[in-house]
C-alpha cells in the first residue's frame, strides 16, 4: 500500500505545491523581511577601526640558536603578542588611560555602556531582557569598572595576525567612528609601551641595583672623607711619605679595577636573577652548573682563568712602572683574546643548554639569549674579580708594614680614594644603564595608527535585506513543503488515480452565497425556511438552480463518466458512500440523481442512510414512511415514493430508524425491493453511510450493478480512501470509481478545472461572450 503513496515530484507537481502555499510564503516573506527591515534601520550602527602593528624580535632577525625551524618560532611568537592583545591587564591599562583621557565624558564606553548592555541582554537574565526591551538605559553604578574591561575584551575587540608577515590587525568596534579610532590608537600604544616596558625591565633590575649601590657608596665616600679630615686635624699630621703616597695610589687604582668588575659582576648576576625568574614562571630554565662540567667547556672556563690573570698581572706591571694607558696595544691584544673567548663560552653554553631543554620551540628565545650571554659573561668575570682581588691584597699587605702612625693615615686616605673612584664608576655605570634602558625600544612597531572610519560595519544593510529575501522565501518554502509532507489528505486527481483508483469526476467548492445570488430569481420554488436554509438548500440542489454554473457543468461530466464506466452491461442500479462523514457524498448522489432526471431518465433516489440521514431535509420532505417501512411490510411503494418538483426525478426517504440497518439492506425484502425498482424507474440510486464506519454500503453495493466512492479534496487520508476502495472490493462490488469533491480552483493552478473556470467564468463567476465594436459585455449567469 505504501508504494501507492509513493510519487515522485515532477515540475508541474512543484508549481502546483507552491501555489497552493503562495499565502504562506508570501506571509513569511512579508513578516520576515518587515523583521528585517525595523533591525536593519533601527539599531544602533558600528563602526570599526583598525590598526596595524609590526613585532620584530631581534633574534628573528639574526641565526636561529636552537637549530631548528625558526618559521614555528617565528609562528609562536607572534601567537603569544596577540595573547598579550587580547589579555585583561592591557584591557584594564587601556581602560584606565581612557578614564584619564580629556575625551572620557564623550566615551559610550565609559558614560553608560549601552553598547554592551545591548549585547548582554540578548544573553543575560530575565530582568536584563526587559531593560533591555523597554530600553533602558544602564546606570553608571550599575556599569562598573570590570563591565568596561568585559565590553573591550569580548564585544569590541578582535586581534588578527596577518598571515605569513610579523604584522598584528588591531580593530575596535564602537558606535561613533571618532571612538573607535580613539580606543584603537588608546589599545596600540598601551601594547607598545607595555612592549618596551616588558624589554626594558631586565635592564632596569640592574639599574635599581645600581642605584641603591649608587646612595650606598655616595654615604660611605662621605664618612671617608670626614673620617680622614678629623684624623688630620686631631693627629695635627699633614701628609705622608712619598713612596706610601704612591703606594697608597697604586692601591686605590687596582681597588677601583676591582670594584668595577666586581661591580659588573653583581650586574649581571642581578639580570641573571631576573632572567631566572621570568624563565621560572614556565618551568622553562636551565641549571648552569648541571651542563658546565663539559670538559671543552672546563677548558674554556680554565683558558678565561689563565688569560684574566696574565692581563691583571701586565695591568699592574704597567701601574708600577707609572706608564699604565687604556690604549696600551697588550692591553688591547688581551681584550679581544678574552672578547674572543666569551664568545665560545657563549656558543658552547647555548649548544649545551639547547640539549638540556625538553621544548626549545615553547621557550622564550629572546630570554633564552639573554641568559646564555649573561651567563657567558659572569664566567669571564669570575677570574677577573679573583686576579684583580689578590692584587689588591698584596698591596694591602705593604699598606700593613708601615707605621701604626702612618697607617692609620694611610688607610684613611685609601678609604677615601677608592670609595671616590667606585662612586664616580658607580656613577659612570649608572648613567650608562640609564641609557641602555632608554635605547630599549621594544620590539614593537606602529604601522598604521587607526583613523574614524566613514561608513559603519554594521548593520550590513544590502546584506541584510538579500538575507532577509533568502531567509523569507526560504522559510516560507521550508514551510510549505514541511505542511506538504505532513498532509496525507487526498488534492487532486492524480492523488486518486495513484491509489489505483479510476476518477469519475471532480466538483469544485460550492459557495452558498453565490450560488444564492444565482437563484434569487428561480428559487420561487421554495416556500418556506430562512435565508441561510435557503442558501444551504440552493448550494446542495445546485445542478436544479443553476444548471449553467461551473459546478453544474462538472457533475453533468460525472453523469457522462458513469455512463460510459460500464459500457458492456447497463448501469440501473447504483449507490454512493464515501470513506467517512462530511465528505458530501449525499450532496453529490442528490446532484448525480437530478442531472441523470435532466436527461429524460426515469429516476429515484433512495435515502440509504439509516443511521444519519439527509436526503428528506434537502428536498424539505418528511421522512417517517420510506424505506425501513417497505422493508418490514408496513407500507406499500407507491406510499413511499415521492415526486419531487424536479421533473423524472423521484425520492424514497429512509423511513423509521431501525436498530438494525446493515439486516435489513441485506435481507431478501431488499432483492424484490430493487427488483421492483427497477421495473418502476430507469435509474435506482442510493445514499448509504461511510464504507468504513460502519458495512451498509458494502452490504448493500454487492446487491448493485455499480458503487461510486466520493472523496474530498484536503480532508480524506489517502490510507483512509485506499481502505475505502479494499472493503468495496472484499465484497465483489464493482466499483465504478471515485468523484472527488470540494476542490478548490484556486489551489489546482495548471488543472483542467482551473483553466476551465477562469476560460467561461472568469474570477467573478460571470460568463464570458464574444466581445462586439471593441466594448466588453457579460451576461449573469443562470
Amino acid at each position: 500500500m505504501d508504494e501507492k503513496f509513493e510519487r515522485e515530484l515532477s515540475l508541474k507537481d512543484l508549481i502546483r505545491i507552491f501555489y497552493r502555499g503562495r499565502w504562506v510564503i508570501i506571509s513569511s516573506f512579508v513578516a520576515i523581511m518587515f523583521l528585517t527591515t525595523y533591525y536593519t534601520f533601527t539599531v544602533t550602527p558600528e563602526y570599526e577601526a583598525s590598526a596595524k602593528v609590526i613585532v620584530q624580535e631581534e633574534s628573528a632577525r639574526g641565526m636561529d640558536i636552537f637549530d631548528i625551524g625558526g618559521f614555528i618560532q617565528q609562528e609562536t611568537m607572534i601567537n603569544n603578542q596577540v595573547e598579550i592583545l587580547k589579555s585583561r591587564t592591557l584591557a584594564e591599562t587601556v581602560i584606565h588611560n581612557l578614564e584619564k583621557s580629556e575625551l572620557a565624558n564623550q566615551l559610550e564606553i565609559l558614560r553608560t555602556g549601552q553598547y554592551a548592555a545591548d549585547r548582554r541582554s540578548m544573553i543575560a537574565g530575565f530582568k536584563s531582557t526587559i531593560k533591555g526591551l523597554l530600553g533602558v538605559r544602564a546606570t553608571a553604578d550599575e556599569y562598573t569598572f570590570d563591565d568596561k574591561v568585559e565590553d573591550l575584551m569580548e564585544h569590541r575587540l578582535s586581534i588578527t595576525p596577518l598571515r605569513n608577515t610579523d604584522m598584528i590587525e588591531i580593530k575596535v568596534t564602537a558606535v561613533t567612528p571618532e571612538e573607535a579610532a580613539f580606543i584603537a590608537n588608546n589599545l596600540t600604544v598601551a601594547y607598545q609601551e607595555k612592549n618596551r616596558s616588558m624589554s626594558q625591565e631586565e635592564v632596569r633590575q640592574v639599574k635599581e641595583f645600581l642605584e641603591e649601590q649608587l646612595g650606598s657608596i655616595k654615604t660611605q665616600l662621605a664618612e671617608s672623607e670626614n673620617a680622614l679630615r678629623d684624623f688630620m686635624q686631631n693627629k695635627k699630621v699633614v701628609a705622608l711619605s712619598h713612596e706610601t703616597e704612591e703606594l697608597i695610589k697604586k692601591l686605590a687604582e687596582f681597588e677601583g679595577f676591582y670594584h668595577e668588575a666586581l661591580t659588573s659582576l653583581n650586574s649581571f648576576k642581578e639580570r641573571l636573577a631576573y632572567i631566572n625568574e621570568q624563565l621560572g614562571k614556565n618551568r622553562q630554565s636551565f641549571d648552569i652548573e648541571s651542563i658546565s662540567a663539559d670538559t671543552y667547556f672546563e677548558e674554556l672556563k680554565k683558558n678565561m682563568a689563565i688569560l684574566q690573570s696574565k692581563r691583571s698581572a701586565y695591568m699592574a706591571n704597567l701601574i708600577n712602572r707609572g706608564v699604565y694607558n687604556e690604549n696600551d696595544m697588550e692591553l688591547k691584544k688581551f681584550d679581544e683574546q678574552i672578547s674572543g673567548l666569551t664568545e665560545k663560552l657563549k656558543t658552547e653554553l647555548a649548544k649545551l643548554a639547547s640539549q638540556d631543554i625538553v621544548n626549545p620551540v615553547a621557550m622564550n628565545e629572546q630570554l633564552f639569549k639573554s641568559k646564555v650571554e649573561v651567563e657567558a659573561n659572569i664566567q669571564a668575570l669570575k677570574p677577573k674579580v679573583t686576579s684583580l682581588k689578590s692584587i689588591v691584597d698584596e698591596y694591602t699587605a705593604k699598606l700593613e708594614s708601615l707605621p701604626q702612625k702612618s697607617l692609620q693615615l694611610a688607610r684613611l686616605q685609601r678609604a677615601a680614594k677608592v670609595d671616590e673612584k667606585i662612586y664616580l664608576m658607580m656613577k659612570e655605570k649608572f648613567q650608562e644603564t640609564r641609557i641602555t634602558e632608554v635605547g630599549r625600544l621594544g620590539d614593537v612597531r606602529i604601522i598604521d595608527p587607526a583613523k574614524p572610519p566613514k561608513d559603519p560595519v554594521r548593520p550590513k544593510k544590502v546584506l541584510n535585506m538579500i538575507l532577509g529575501i533568502i531567509v523569507g522565501l526560504g522559510l516560507g518554502v521550508g514551510i510549505t513543503f514541511l505542511l506538504e509532507a505532513m498532509d496525507n489528505s487526498i488534492r487532486s486527481t492524480e492523488d486518486v488515480e495513484r491509489l489505483g483508483i479510476s476518477i469519475l469526476g471532480s466538483i469544485p467548492v460550492i459557495k452558498e452565497q453565490e450560488t444564492f445570488n444565482k437563484i434569487k430569481v428561480q428559487a420561487k420554488g421554495i416556500q418556506s425556511g430562512t435565508v441561510e436554509d435557503v442558501k444551504r438548500m440552493a448550494s446542495r440542489l445546485i445542478t436544479h438552480f443553476a444548471p449553467k454554473s461551473p459546478i453544474s457543468e462538472a457533475y453533468r461530466t460525472f453523469r457522462t463518466n458513469i455512463q460510459y464506466a460500464k459500457i458492456d452491461r447497463k448501469l440501473q442500479t447504483m449507490l454512493v458512500t464515501s470513506p467517512g462523514p462530511g465528505e458530501g457524498k449525499s450532496t453529490s448522489a442528490v446532484n448525480l440523481a437530478i442531472t441523470m432526471a435532466q436527461m429524460g431518465s426515469r429516476v429515484v433516489l433512495i435515502d440509504g442512510d439509516l443511521r444519519r440521514p439527509v436526503v428528506h431535509s434537502i428536498f424539505n420532505t418528511d421522512r417517517r414512511i420510506g424505506l425501513t417501512n417497505l422493508l418490514i411490510g408496513r407500507a406499500k411503494l407507491e406510499e413511499t415514493i415521492i415526486q419531487t418538483e424536479i421533473n423524472n426525478l423521484s425520492i424514497i426517504t429512509c423511513g423509521t430508524l431501525p436498530p438494525n440497518p446493515s439486516e435489513l439492506l441485506g435481507s431478501e425484502p431488499m432483492d424484490r425491493l430493487l427488483v421492483e425498482l427497477k421495473a418502476k424507474f430507469d435509474v435506482v440510486l442510493f445514499d448509504t453511510p461511510p464504507v468504513i464506519a460502519v458495512t451498509d454500503a458494502a452490504v448493500l453495493g454487492s446487491k448493485l450493478d455499480g458503487v461510486v466512492l466520493v472523496v474530498k479534496s484536503g480532508q480524506t487520508d489517502k490510507e483512509a480512501c485506499f481502505r475505502a476502495h479494499s472493503l468495496l472490493q472484499n465484497v465483489k462490488t464493482h466499483v465504478l470509481g471515485a468523484l472527488l469533491n470540494g476542490v478548490n480552483i484556486e489551489s489546482l493552478y495548471g488543472s483542467y478545472y482551473y483553466y476551465y473556470h477562469y476560460y467561461y467564468y472568469g474570477k467573478d463567476n460571470t460568463k464570458k461572450r464574444k466581445r462586439k465594436s471593441g466594448k466588453p459585455q457579460q451576461q449573469q449567469a443562470a
